[in-house]
């Protein structure tokens, strides 16, 4: 079990959504929260929502150095961080072939690398600490592809692929990891995709309910509090996740256990 009371918790893509739901959350848990996000302004609202010592920097996330530089900034503020949330990321849906290419790679930057640079920057003193919580958020959108979805899709099966590998690399070393898969939540940057979807986009999504963000951030609470691997708010899609991932959980065990073997031979 992770405890949240007293533990140091950075959120990028803080300032709205369920980002800051699950900061609220998490205050009320008795956590240290700090926010990562671009706007200055956001932020400071942001903060005073989360209210007690919510702490902030900004940075884009796509920026690796920028990225670096806002945790370690927090951390001297604030301590060493015990859970980090990637949760900042965005979706344009489109057809295919008329979004622009500079969109697929802005995805890509914002919404995977974006994790990857969080990531990089507490990695390192976790390991040294022997504890921590990563946690990436991926999507329903990483479970199945959805139409209209093409620029955004890609990036969250991509941060379940980062998740897998981050998980196994530093599993011994007593680090946790996590992954969210969010459905249709209805948050700002949900009300700013439905302004621009192709109609068959809005046609899957308008059969769909979307859940509150707080309800989202209760299950990610309650999954970091468990350790839990995957973090889901609905049965269809923690269905179609473990369906399609059935011997998961054996062939983790299996692939630790060599990794196990090989590091007792030559250690890092």
């Amino acid at each position: 079990m992770t405890t949240l009371a007293g533990a140091h918790l950075i959120i990028t893509g803080g300032s709205e959504g369920i980002g800051l739901a699950t900061a609220r959350a998490a205050a009320r848990k008795g956590a240290s929260v700090s926010l990562i996000s671009r706007g200055e302004e956001k932020l400071i609202q942001a903060a005073s929502q989360v209210g007690g010592e919510c702490d902030y920097a900004t940075a884009d996330v796509g920026d690796p150095v920028a990225t670096s530089l806002a945790i370690a900034k927090l951390v001297e503020r604030q301590g060493p961080c015990d859970i980090l949330l990637c949760c900042a990321g965005y979706a344009v849906p489109g057809y295919f072939d008329e979004l622009a290419v500079e969109e697929f790679e802005r995805h890509m930057r914002v919404n995977y690398l974006g994790a990857v640079h969080a990531i990089r920057a507490v990695t390192p003193a976790m390991r040294s600490r022997r504890r921590g919580h990563i946690l990436v958020t991926s999507s329903t959108a990483g479970v199945i592809g959805v139409f209209g979805y093409s620029a955004y899709s890609p990036t969250k099966f991509a941060l379940r692929g980062l998740a897998e590998v981050i998980r196994s690399e530093t599993v011994a070393h007593g680090v946790n990891v996590g992954i969210i898969y969010p459905p249709d939540t209805k948050t700002p940057g949900f009300d700013r995709e439905n302004l621009v979807k192709p109609r068959e986009t809005a046609a899957i999504s308008g059969s769909i309910q979307p859940i509150t963000a707080e309800k989202m951030a209760d299950r990610i609470i309650t999954g970091i509090e468990k350790n839990s691997f995957q973090i889901f708010a609905d049965p269809t899609t923690a269905l179609l996740a473990r369906a399609s991932g059935l011997i998961g959980p054996v062939l983790r065990r299996q692939l630790d256990r060599t990794v196990a073997r090989a590091g007792e031979r030559s250690p890092r």
